[in-house]
């Protein structure tokens, strides 16, 4: 076996062990859908999908922090199929496929299978893929529009040819004004595509122009939206200006981009190309223009993150799912420059790819098998426990919620909190007809100036048939031992017995591995004296 054969046999090898990686993820994709319900930010959404009209439910929309373009969407979507969790996930799951579907077929012509197949094993394989592959929220939707952005603009700057010009300009100024109108940080990306279009291939100006006029409207209205309708207080205190929070939440976002055994070789390689075609200078403008643009592309993370940290001192607007979105572009700008590196060092290139590969592969099998796991809490599992308590049959039910300390006590009683309380926990059981209300704990700790000691009391002495003593989802930063000890506090300081809580965890697992299990949702009781 000659050197061009070993060399072909390894890149056969890693593309077919890539092959079964996404095949797999694509499998878990499909399988899960009905394993969890919807869990709090999809919550929101499916609320405002089961709104028999659409014009209050866009009024609704335009409240949120994000273009209500997703909403009329899903909207449409469950009115036509339906509210379930699998088909209400199946819009979300879609783009997601047809994100897989363009890194694999749309890039540029001369790009090999191997760098297509390798990236979007990456995406597969990535954290944001495990959280918004299959989420009702507008993430799979951006990523897709932004893909075949950006994928479009590659097509332009190195087609040549006139007849096809036309399908991938019009491609590009579609994809680049519906994006914009999705997501907040894709109005970033979709941005930074038109102005890298203009510097790159300037005799595109005029396409370039017109997704960025697109693109300014899109912002125009999300401007208006946010002048009209947006509540700063309630922002500020979802999203945190403040360095920590800023700085901890970036790097979260950007490190859902993949595996670091896929993402380490992969930024070591677009790296080496980049250094390696400026020393050795380009063939042609051609080949100039499409490095450029990749690198483009790589940056544009980076650069969207710049454009949110601004934006967030205006209007809070950054946690970690912002930089989430412009992954997208640095996944298209991989493509081109792994191949262009793979082109460089195809012996080395190859080798390593197939390492990558296999590691990844071997690494998944130890845990991950084809039964996912659930990954988000269960709310449809708290309802069913709550509804089968017939004392508490249109009951006030509290839900925990911590505050750092007694002046921020608005962070648990705002009306904002209250709705959200109602929505979120409320959505699995209307026959119930349950009250959800805040049960404040400072640090994590009982405080029996701000607890509903009217209604916690009765319950503690047992005059009260309802028997739920408060439901919590997400007080972060304590842990269940903690949240128990604070309640067994409530019971003591009321006059009961510690003894008689009862705590029901509805355990879920992070990214659906099997030793990474959650308990963050639960029911707390009290046995009957």
């Amino acid at each position: 076996m000659d050197k061009m054969q070993m060399q072909r046999l390894i890149s056969r090898t890693a593309c077919a062990i890539a092959l079964v990686i996404i095949a797999l993820a694509l499998w878990r994709l499909w399988a899960s859908l009905a394993i969890n319900s919807f869990w709090q930010d999809e919550l929101f959404s499916m609320n405002l999908a089961r709104m028999p009209a659409f014009g209050p439910m866009l009024t609704l929309a335009a409240w949120d922090t994000h273009p209500p373009t997703f909403y009329a969407l899903l909207w449409g979507w469950t009115h036509l199929f339906g509210l379930g969790e699998v088909v209400s996930r199946l819009l979300p799951a879609l783009c997601s496929v047809g994100l897989i579907v363009a890194l694999v077929l749309l890039p540029r012509r001369e790009i090999a299978l191997l760098p297509r197949l390798f990236v979007a094993m990456m995406v597969v394989t990535s954290r944001f893929w495990f959280e918004h592959a299959g989420e009702v929220r507008s993430y799979a939707l951006a990523a897709l529009l932004l893909a075949l952005a950006a994928l479009a603009s590659s097509r332009l700057v190195a087609e040549m040819s006139a007849q096809r010009l036309p399908r991938w300009r019009a491609v590009f100024f579609l994809a680049t004004t519906f994006a914009a109108a999705t997501h907040l940080f894709a109005l970033y990306a979709a941005a930074l595509l038109c102005v890298a279009l203009i510097v790159v291939r300037p005799d595109h100006w005029r396409i370039a122009l017109a997704a960025l006029a697109g693109t300014t409207l899109a912002g125009g209205a999300y401007l208006a939206q946010v002048l009209l309708f947006h509540d700063f207080g309630s922002s500020g205190l979802l999203f945190d200006p403040q360095p920590g929070f800023l700085r901890t939440h970036v790097l979260i976002g950007l490190r859902s981009a993949g595996l670091p055994m896929l993402l380490g070789p992969t930024l070591l390689a677009a790296c080496a190309a980049i250094v390696l075609a400026l020393r050795r200078g380009f063939a042609d403008a051609e080949d100039r223009q499409t490095l450029l643009h990749d690198a483009a592309l790589l940056a544009g993370p980076i650069m969207v993150v710049l454009a949110g940290l601004f934006v967030t001192l205006i209007v809070p607007s950054l946690n970690y799912r912002g930089p989430q979105v412009g992954l997208v572009l640095g996944w298209c700008g991989l493509i081109g420059l792994m191949d262009r590196a793979l082109r460089a060092f195809p012996r080395l290139g190859q080798v390593v790819s197939l390492a990558a590969v296999a590691l990844t592969a071997g690494w998944l099998l130890t845990w991950q098998g084809l039964r996912p796991l659930p990954a988000r809490a269960d709310f449809r599992g708290l309802a069913d426990f709550l509804a089968s308590h017939s004392g508490c049959r249109g009951a006030v039910i509290p839900v925990l919620r911590d505050v750092p300390a007694a002046d921020k006590i608005d962070l648990a009683t705002g009306e904002g909190v209250r709705v959200m309380l109602q929505e979120r926990f409320g959505y699995y059981d209307p026959q119930a007809g349950h009250r959800f209300i805040a049960f404040p704990l400072v640090a994590g700790r009982y405080a029996d100036t701000f607890a509903p000691r009217a209604l916690i009391v009765p319950r503690i002495k047992g005059s009260d048939p309802c028997p739920v003593l408060a439901v919590t989802a997400d007080v972060r930063g304590h842990s269940p031992a903690k949240l128990e000890a604070a309640l067994r506090d409530a019971i003591a300081a009321n006059g009961g017995n510690p003894a008689r809580l009862e705590a029901r965890w509805f355990v879920w697992y992070a990214d659906a591995r099997p030793d990474q299990p959650i308990r963050q949702l639960a029911a707390f009781t009290l046995e009957r004296p």
